[in-house]
């Protein structure tokens, strides 16, 4: 078995002996990081959370970190965080999927929503209107992981006065490669218009990585209806807009056989994702690179760019056609492998201006340069891939691309 193929059973005797020493190995590591490997331009926390990931990946097996990464399910991480926050009411429903003609579509899982209401708070603002509906990230090969997803979605809710967050807990690949995805994602879109009632205007898009592509794939196929899956239901082109889409660190760009490299500017020495972690990932889940609901951007002639401007043009509302989403943000750490791809996203897919911010941007700065503004990418100087949920994960609140999410999310 090779580092890339995912595991096909649990881990022998020998080889959870086998771990034993790379404990104080780890520990040796992320030591020797810390003391002279850290970024100076970040604060101590970010640079543990850092550490240990980088550290971990370096250190063990594929097949340990996939197991690990796999032991607790989405359903049962958020299960789990929500019976430790009582003041939070979660509720689940499981969305029936239209039956489907295709072989390879017909093991495609329903997908499950997970409701939640936080408790307001006396004197907080809440939309009673609004719903942040959120896709996480994880390469669509790892579940949602608590310690750091949780406390950064529920952050989202409270910056932008939602009334309730829905988390899709999607299926998982290799066992559900593309497109199943994006086929869940549309089921509980309609469900959110038809079953729910919502109104598009009363919804928010979000996602984090992969989570931030399949906000894109569901958007594209609302605009170029995909051969996977039916159109969204109570869905009225040219005239219903969503009141928001935030992409972070989206997952934009895929790698095609011959296709230039999107990681000609990336240095992974400050972010713990890499160039091999996104080639894993990318085997795993399998996209169709000629797709644009795979494939949001690309970085060679695999298709025909007139598609890609089309589709983009639809959604964002150039040439004269009106929006689909009424304001977008997209996020990007400047330190992250995929920054390269995420601006090339920002710029020629989604449009308007970019801003650049970091530690020292001052509250009232990023008032001034980001709240209100309708479309706009944010270079957030030094972050990492998803920087926020791992500031989350080790209780730090003043991150760079945290503060600018909920700077925006106030002006929505």
């Amino acid at each position: 078995m090779t580092a890339d193929e995912p595991p096909s059973e649990a881990l022998t005797l020998w080889e959870k002996l086998s771990l034993t020493w790379l404990v104080p190995l780890t520990a040796a590591r992320c030591l020797k990081f810390l003391l002279f490997q850290r970024n100076p331009s970040r604060h101590w926390r970010q640079n543990v959370a850092l550490a240990l990931l980088k550290i971990r990946r370096a250190t063990y097996p594929a097949k340990y970190l996939h197991l690990q990464a796999r032991r607790v399910p989405t359903g049962k991480a958020i299960e789990l965080y929500v019976s430790q926050h009582p003041n939070i009411a979660h509720t689940t429903v499981t969305v029936p999927l239209p039956p489907s003609s295709d072989p390879q579509l017909k093991n495609v899982p329903p997908p499950v929503l997970h409701i939640l209401t936080p408790v307001t708070a006396p004197g907080q603002d809440t939309n009673k209107q609004t719903t942040l509906l959120y896709f996480h990230g994880g390469g669509f090969v790892n579940p949602l992981r608590a310690a750091g997803h949780m406390p950064f979605i529920l952050s989202l809710h409270q910056a932008s006065a939602a009334h309730q967050t829905i988390i899709l807990e999607y299926a998982l690949a290799p066992e559900h490669p593309y497109p199943a995805q994006l086929i869940q994602a549309v089921a509980a879109l309609s469900y959110l218009l038809t079953d729910l009632s919502l109104a598009p205007s009363d919804i928010i898009l979000a996602g984090d990585s992969a989570g931030g592509q399949l906000v894109g794939a569901l958007l594209a196929h609302l605009a170029k209806p995909s051969p996977y899956a039916p159109q969204v239901e109570n869905w009225e082109n040219e005239k219903d807009q969503f009141q928001a889409a935030v992409f972070i660190s989206p997952w934009a760009s895929m790698q095609g056989p011959g296709s230039a490299s999107m990681f000609e500017k990336a240095d992974d020495k400050w972010d713990y994702l890499t160039e091999g972690q996104c080639a894993r990932y990318q085997a795993l889940w399998n996209p169709k690179v000629d797709e644009v609901w795979a494939n949001l951007c690309t970085f060679s002639d695999e298709r025909d760019t007139e598609e890609e401007e089309e589709v983009w043009g639809r959604v964002f509302g150039r040439n004269g056609r009106r929006a689909m989403v009424k304001k977008t943000l997209v996020t990007v750490g400047t330190a992250e492998v995929l920054v390269d791809s995420c601006r090339r996203f920002g710029r020629e897919c989604v449009g308007g201006e970019t801003v650049v911010v970091d530690r020292d941007t001052t509250s009232m700065d990023l008032e001034r340069e980001i709240k209100g503004r309708d479309v706009v990418t944010v270079e957030c100087v030094g972050d990492a891939h998803v920087q926020p949920t791992l500031d989350a994960a080790v209780g730090y609140e003043d991150g760079v691309m945290m503060r600018v999410l909920a700077v925006w999310l106030r002006g929505v």
